[in-house]
């Protein structure tokens, strides 16, 4: 008697494994891919916005997700937001107290259980149109 509960408890927690792992690959197999573009113009001053959109392979946008964005400057300097993507699948920053320069905004999404994770990432100017 104890040996068949023994074997079935083993036998269960062989079951469950194999479920978990059928699960989990089910997922991974299924997870909509997602593209990150960001909008800006090449050469902005302080007070105009950076842009992004989430969408999906199907150009469908994703909305309710937190994009998150780091702002480097020349010397490695990092702005870092985070911004929710809306019913549009764009999110926006303002860019403000930026020095005149040469500046990268890198865009993350670090992915979810149905969402894969994406970057990309934009080189920009700031020109308030005064020097130093």
């Amino acid at each position: 008697m104890e040996m068949d509960i023994k074997n079935m408890a083993i036998i269960a927690v062989i079951a469950l494994l194999i479920i978990a792992g059928g699960a989990f690959a089910y997922i991974s197999m299924t997870k909509t891919v997602t593209k990150i573009e960001i909008t800006c113009n090449d050469t902005i001053q302080n007070g105009d916005y950076i842009s992004v959109i989430l969408k999906d392979d199907y150009r469908n946008v994703i909305p309710d997700q937190v994009i998150d964005l780091k702002i480097l400057d020349d010397s490695g300097w990092a702005h870092k937001y985070n911004v929710t993507t809306d019913e549009m699948g764009r999110g926006y920053i303002q860019v403000v107290g930026f020095d005149n320069g040469n500046y990268t905004v890198h865009a993350t999404l670090n992915g979810t259980l149905f969402l894969k994770e994406s970057h990309s990432n934009r080189a920009f100017q700031v020109n308030d149109g005064y020097s130093y």
